[in-house]
Formats: structure tokens, sequence, C-alpha cells
């Protein structure tokens, strides 16, 4: 028992949050990946959407969180080095990819979570 625990109950459902970041970040990568193939360089979009859909449903986790960090920093990095004399990237776009970044690092360290197809035993 945790003594510092407010509502030690909870803690019975310890599986279930990163269940709830991977269907999180998934959905938001799949949604990048749908904006992203309206852009000129639109071939990020398939290694957007694959690596979206395969954190929803939980398969190959900890890799897809590898390729998903990958993708994610080479294609910020991509709109940084194309845009930066007309456009700046803006300072909320540069926080919302780092809080995902950890996310997917958080996964890639505990794992899939409740619900996925590659459930340790």
């Amino acid at each position: 028992m945790h003594p510092f625990a407010i509502f030690p109950e909870l803690l019975t459902f310890q599986i279930v949050s990163p269940f709830l970041l991977r269907i999180s970040v998934g959905l938001f990568i799949v949604y990048l990946g749908w904006r992203r193939s309206k852009k000129p360089y639109n071939f990020t979009a398939i290694f957007y959407v694959a690596s979206g859909v395969l954190l929803v449903l939980g398969l190959y986790t900890q890799i897809t969180a590898l390729a998903a960090i990958a993708i994610l920093k080479l294609d910020f990095y991509w709109d940084y080095w194309t845009n930066r004399k007309t456009v700046p990237i803006p300072e909320n776009q540069k926080i919302l990819f780092g809080v995902f970044i950890v996310i997917l690092i958080s996964l890639l360290l505990t794992g899939p979570g409740f619900l996925a197809f590659d459930l340790p035993l």
C-alpha cells in the first residue's frame, strides 16, 4: 500500500494510463499524416499514418514509438529549415511536438498498456 497516495484504489488501474497515452498520440499522429498529405512533400504522410495506426492498435509499440519519434523530429526540422526565413515555427507547435515526443519515450520505456496486441507476458 502506498502511504502517500490520496486515492490508493486507483493505483490498480495503472495499466490503463499507457493505453490512454498510446491512443491519444496515435490519433494525433494519424491527424498529422492526413494534414501532411496536402503539403508539397507528402511522402511523410504514409509514415505518419502507418505509425499512428500501429500505435492505436498497440502493435509493435516500442518500435513504432521509436519510428514516430524519428518522424516527428525529422519533419519538425524539415519545416524549420525550409521555412526559417519566411515563416517561423509557432511556439505552441514546438511545445506540442516536445510533449508528444516525451509521451512516445514514455511508451517506449513502459510498453503499450491495456488493449494492445503486444502485451508483455
